[in-house]
């Protein structure tokens, strides 16, 4: 019979229940139970709202807990149970109400919160509250989207909200932004999605790009905006898309001291008729699009501008050299020749590139001219030493085109991949056109094996998977 009562005190020690050790001290009923009240509260603020609110019903203890946890909100992750009278704006006009009790009556912080359903003008009063609230509880993350395109009835951000000291990510979604006046803004924000945003004027992104704190902006077809002047120690990555197709907005792009910069993404649009100055920015990686179509391109102390009485592009100054872009993309229209040999001056500043990405624009000219000589007679092209990977988006059966293929075919003597992205017309209904085009590439010339890949052409390829976010 001992044997038999020492066997199950044994069982109940392995589950955890029931019995204490031989010094006294109980042994504990719950794993979970015996952890810290701060460690509790940390993996409730990392639940959903509606979970961890359910979660908060397992104990007492744990239901004083959530009410004092930072606390993550997404309105449009509320729903209550549907009945047969609910309808959508019922529905809307709920969620509204529940969201501004529980910001309003929680008594801990705010980690994050989405607003997606105060879009009409009538609710903007709303949002303001909300956000004086929000900033007391110490946001860290916000996202706000509306849905009204209307500029004169935009949501206008109030300018108490940009003294904001504990927000780090900000998302914003069809609004508008006032004039900064009291700079700073944000002071320990790092990261900034702004999407089809009106700006009154250059100020919000000049203060922005101003903070020592800055590591990403994106900004996605925004408008009132005309100059983007980075000066900023820690930014890492800067996106920008403007909204116009033809004439953009964005007047002048400016690189003066970015030490740890690496990406650097512009739309055409944003490239097209603009002046790219990229004066200090020793990491940077991945640049583009560079289209050729531009305005003046300065690298360091060189300087590719455009003459005033024509459209030839000089090279004025000493070319310098950005030995860390390791990726780059390019805009460039082969049935312009000026356009041609800006390229062949350009690529001679990236002599350690390893990835090349090419759109190619207005493929159909009358006077088509073999531009092989430009190729040949160039350079010295260092980056051909380092070449890796080459993507024509747009390729096609144009001279000049194909000129350049051989070019890096023959020359780049690393070359791993080449991926030419044609129309659909040509790919798949034109007979033999794949064949011919193979007949003219000199791949069997090489020394080194080299893969080529013909694929059919679409905005978003994989192949283009970088620039993805600002094609056109």
């Amino acid at each position: 019979m001992e044997r038999i009562n020492s066997i199950n005190r044994e069982k109940k020690k392995m589950k955890g229940i029931g019995d204490h050790h031989s010094s006294g001290s109980p042994l504990v009923d719950d794993p979970i139970n015996s952890l810290s009240d701060c460690l509790i509260e940390s993996i409730l603020s990392l639940l959903p709202l509606k979970d961890a609110a359910r979660a908060s019903l397992v104990s007492t203890r744990w239901r004083t807990l959530w009410t004092s946890a930072p606390l993550c909100i997404d309105d449009s992750s509320l729903h209550r149970q549907p009945s047969a009278f609910s309808t959508l704006r019922s529905e809307n006009a709920w969620c509204r109400q529940a969201v501004f009790d529980i910001i309003s009556k929680h008594q801990g912080p705010i980690q994050s919160c989405r607003l997606t359903r105060f879009d009409h003008p009538l609710f903007h009063v709303t949002v303001d509250r909300l956000l004086k609230i929000l900033v007391d509880k110490h946001i860290q993350q916000l996202s706000l989207s509306f849905s009204n395109w209307r500029a004169k009835t935009g949501y206008l951000l109030p300018d108490s909200f940009f003294s904001c000291k504990t927000l780090l990510k900000l998302k914003l979604y069809i609004c508008c932004l006032p004039k900064i006046v009291s700079p700073p803004i944000f002071p320990r924000i790092k990261e900034v999605v702004l999407t089809s945003v009106s700006l009154l004027d250059d100020s919000f992104i000049t203060h922005l790009l101003s903070s020592s704190s800055l590591e990403k902006l994106h900004i996605y077809k925004c408008t009132g905006y005309q100059c983007i002047v980075v000066s900023s120690p820690n930014l890492m990555e800067l996106v920008v898309t403007d909204r116009a197709r033809l004439f953009g907005n964005v007047k002048e792009v400016t690189i003066e001291s970015a030490p740890n910069l690496k990406n650097l993404v512009l739309s055409e649009t944003a490239t097209m008729g603009t002046v790219v100055s990229i004066k200090h920015a020793p990491k940077l990686a991945l640049l583009g699009f560079i289209c050729l179509d531009l305005v003046k391109l300065q690298i360091g102390g060189g300087t590719f501008k455009r003459e005033s009485r024509s459209s030839d592009i000089v090279l004025c100054g000493p070319r310098t050299l950005l030995p860390s872009v390791k990726s780059l993309a390019v805009i460039v229209n082969f049935s312009d020749e000026k356009q041609i040999l800006l390229m062949s001056s350009i690529l001679q500043c990236f002599p350690f590139l390893e990835t090349l990405d090419v759109k190619l624009v207005n493929r159909m000219t009358v006077n088509e001219t073999n531009m092989e000589a430009v190729w040949v007679e160039g350079g010295p092209f260092s980056f051909l030493n380092h070449l890796k990977q080459v993507t024509l988006k747009g390729f096609s059966e144009h001279r000049a085109v194909v000129a350049f293929a051989n070019f890096l075919i023959l020359n780049a003597l690393v070359l791993k991949e080449i991926a030419l992205l044609c129309s659909t017309v040509d790919l798949c209904y034109k007979k033999n056109w794949v064949e011919e085009r193979c007949r003219e590439l000199r791949y069997k010339e090489r020394s080194s094996p080299l893969k080529i890949e013909f694929l059919e052409d679409w905005v978003s390829h994989p192949k283009f998977a970088a620039w993805n976010l600002v094609l056109d």
